[in-house]
């Protein structure tokens, strides 16, 4: 298996803040944020792309962690229409 560099660039400059990540020798970019961020997050122009997109949280019953992992279009568009769920 062939070597890979992933780059991490800090758009806040805070690596508890947005995340934007790219691997060498392929064209999609991670990208990962708070809750607090994600208007910020949703005006990047990644966003009006297609992909897959993962909502993580924690059950508020048990604690236990959840995750909704979803595909679209437009990202941007069906992360708008799941922005109150629970994650």
């Amino acid at each position: 298996m062939a070597g890979a560099t992933i780059k991490i660039f800090l758009p806040n400059g805070e690596a508890e803040g947005l995340r934007v990540a790219e691997i060498s020798n392929w064209t999609g970019k991670a990208i990962a944020a708070p809750r607090s961020e994600l208007e910020q997050v949703l005006d990047r122009e990644e966003m009006s792309q297609s992909g897959i997109y993962f909502l993580i949280g924690r059950d508020p019953d048990t604690n236990n962690p959840l995750a909704y992992i979803g595909e679209a279009e437009v990202v941007r568009d069906r992360i708008r229409q799941q922005r109150d769920k629970e994650f």
